[in-house]
């Protein structure tokens, strides 16, 4: 079943919305290795459309006075908190430490997530009790061959076993998300000449297990994928059309950073010091 929002998300729609937003970088560690990850300080990664930036990592505390920082003293309405990074949300415990304080003192607030979906299965009730109401879950891979491309390891493990559960658990936390509400994105980065080709059957099973939208990102080349060529206008476009046969295609992203804060008028506001 797709979960139809009942508020006005500018990362779900491709409708212009303007809706002051911001990402709170409290996970600070990852449980896979993405080849076009540029880690931060060697233990955080990048996933989906997250190029996993930040000029620090917040404790929840401190991301909760952040909020309230921007909020008061910038004058900056947010009515969206998202956890995107720089690591894996669903590896780390600040991030549900973060999600509670935010559901106590920021009632009002929509709170979304972004995963490589490894840990969704397992924890996607735990946040759907703390009010996360859209997901956003990256699956760029549906075959063991493709996935030795794509990630570097799972869990420091390359064995085939590794990447099926990576793959599986994708999937089926997607199903689950949607079982319990939450309204999922699903995110593929496009990587020429190794993924293409698996991205319409992503976005159909993502479909049939409850996603709502797909979002294709053109490869940036970096890391261990860093000679890697970029894809070209028409091939994402191309690619988004094959898929859109399946599944909406969002075509509005940002590639925004774990500690994005973007008013109501789109402009991206410069970071605010953090004592």
């Amino acid at each position: 079943m797709q979960n139809k929002l009942s508020f006005t998300h500018p990362c779900f729609q491709n409708e212009a919305a303007h809706v002051a937003r911001m990402h709170l970088p409290v996970a600070r560690l990852c449980n896979i290795r993405c080849s076009f990850c540029n880690p931060v300080g060697g233990d955080s990664c990048v996933h989906g459309c997250i190029p996993g930036l930040t000029r620090e990592v917040l404790t929840p505390l401190q991301a909760l006075e952040r909020v309230r920082q921007v909020c008061t003293e910038q004058h900056i309405p947010i009515q969206i908190v998202g956890i995107a990074g720089p690591g894996e949300p669903l590896f780390n415990e600040e991030t549900f430490e973060t999600l509670e304080l935010l559901r106590q003192h920021f009632p009002k607030i929509h709170l979304c997530l972004s995963t490589n979906g490894l840990l969704l299965p397992a924890r996607a009730r735990r946040i759907a009790s703390l009010g996360v109401e859209t997901l956003t879950v990256t699956v760029n891979s549906l075959t063991v061959e493709t996935a030795r491309k794509v990630y570097v390891h799972v869990e420091g493990r390359t064995d085939d076993e590794a990447f099926l559960t990576l793959m599986r658990n994708q999937m089926d936390g997607i199903e689950e998300a949607a079982r319990l509400g939450i309204c999922t994105k699903v995110n593929s980065v496009l990587i020429p000449g190794e993924n293409e080709a698996e991205l319409p059957e992503i976005a159909r099973l993502a479909a049939l297990r409850g996603a709502s939208i797909h979002n294709i990102l053109p490869l940036i080349p970096r890391a261990d994928a860093r000679q890697r060529q970029a894809p070209d206008a028409g091939t994402v476009q191309r690619l988004r059309e094959a898929c859109g046969q399946h599944l909406c295609q969002f075509e509005r992203c940002r590639h925004c950073r774990a500690d994005a804060i973007i008013d109501a008028k789109e402009r991206e506001i410069g970071e605010m010091k953090h004592e």
